[in-house]
């Protein structure tokens, strides 16, 4: 997040938590910056999240996630910040910096959830599904071989994350944008808020979305 912003410009709110948001400009344009990681999101931080990307939509300023996440440890917190992602029509880029497994990369990683692009570090795992549910369904013949079943499940999770998650399998299945060095994180960043800059989303009318509460 430091490292994206302008110098001088980045005002971090919740530093002392692991999911942060802030503003910043980002190559002169005001935007909101946001952290989502952990192996458990928990539910007030993705409450928190969901409140964030609202009021940046309020005000069209351009949502920037860095995602390194696993999953969620609460239901109702996914849902409302699957639905702030969703409902969201400024513009929004996701950088994913580690992990993005299962409803982290369905409700707020991917473009499934809305975004315009998607950045990816090829040191990221992508998977719809986590490595330790996947290989119970997919790996269920090495499974049954296991002489020791605590230590080989640890064992083909991590096989499977390295074969089956990877960010260059995202890029190549159309779920990821671009796999890019971290180095290049700010300088695509400037690019891609630069060519969306003129974003318009038109919608059907209606009163209101219905938001979970």
């Amino acid at each position: 997040m430091e490292a994206a912003a302008d110098a001088g410009s980045l005002f971090v709110f919740d530093s002392d938590s692991d999911c942060k948001t802030a503003f910043a400009r980002v190559g002169g344009l005001p935007c909101g910056l946001l952290t989502l990681t952990g192996d458990k999101v928990k539910g007030c931080a993705a409450s928190r999240l969901a409140r964030f990307i609202r009021l940046c939509d309020g005000f069209s300023l351009p949502v920037i996630s860095f995602v390194d996440a696993a999953g969620f440890a609460c239901l109702k917190g996914a849902a409302k910040l699957s639905h702030a992602y969703a409902e969201a029509t400024t513009a929004k880029i996701t950088v994913i910096t580690g992990r993005a497994y299962g409803p982290v990369y369905i409700a707020a990683a991917g473009k499934s959830a809305g975004a315009d692009a998607v950045l990816a570090w090829p040191c990221a795992a992508i998977s719809p599904l986590n490595p330790e549910a996947a290989i119970h369904l997919f790996w269920k013949d090495r499974l049954a071989g296991l002489s020791d079943p605590v230590a080989g499940r640890q064992k083909l999770a991590a096989e499977y994350a390295e074969q089956e998650c990877s960010a260059l399998s995202a890029a190549a299945d159309g779920v990821v944008t671009d796999v890019i060095a971290p180095a290049e994180t700010r300088s695509r960043l400037i690019s891609l808020l630069d060519m969306l800059a003129g974003k318009r989303v038109s919608r059907l009318p209606k009163k209101h979305s219905n938001i979970v509460l």
